[in-house]
């Protein structure tokens, strides 16, 4: 790059000073020869040099503007790539830091934690479970008494018996239709 830069700033674009042929006295008997088969053909291959001399000169003049933004741009991506680089081993120094800084105690509250969580859940779900013994249990019981005082006092069905309670009253025997139906209540007087 630095041999091209030097040879263009060598290259001279001027047309070189080719000697008048006035000035040669012994030539002017041949004059019209002398410059048709030597002068003419050698003009014309100056003429044809310097076009070349422009064009190279041109050309090169666009590869130095090329080259010089190439290493523009790779100095660019240097300095990126060295930041990155920082970048990388600052976040590698943190998680170091992190995973330093988490100690025995720390696991150890940890563990006493999740252990106390999991054994909340466990007998939240026991007494949830037992709950739900209870109440199918009681629907159970409530669906016979309705049954034995259909039969005890004669009132004909008990499905019957359970519609027209349920007309009337406005409330279902299955709680698990009466919860829903409340939330459904819920839901509409929001909307209002």
């Amino acid at each position: 790059m630095e041999n091209t830069k030097k040879v263009l700033d060598n290259i001279k674009l001027e047309l070189p000073k080719v000697p008048d042929i006035n000035d040669i006295k012994l030539l002017q008997l041949n004059k019209a020869k002398v410059e048709n088969d030597i002068i003419k053909p050698k003009d014309d291959l100056i003429n044809e040099l310097y076009n070349d001399n422009k064009a190279l000169h041109q050309e090169l003049s666009k590869q130095v503007k090329l080259i010089n933004e190439a290493e523009k741009y790779q100095k660019e991506r240097d300095k990126i790539l060295e930041d990155n680089k920082l970048l990388n081993n600052k976040v590698k120094d943190l998680e170091l830091d992190y995973n330093n800084r988490k100690n025995d105690e720390y696991k150890n509250k940890e563990f006493d934690i999740e252990y106390k969580y999991k054994h909340k859940i466990k007998i939240l779900e026991k007494e949830n479970s037992h709950l739900h013994k209870i109440v199918d249990r009681f629907y159970e019981t409530v669906e016979k008494f309705i049954e034995w005082v259909c039969k005890k006092f004669g009132l004909g069905e008990s499905k019957e018996l359970v519609r027209d309670f349920e007309k009337e009253t406005n409330t279902l025997i299955d709680s698990e239709k009466q919860l829903k139906k409340e939330e459904r209540e819920k839901e509409w007087d929001l909307e209002m």
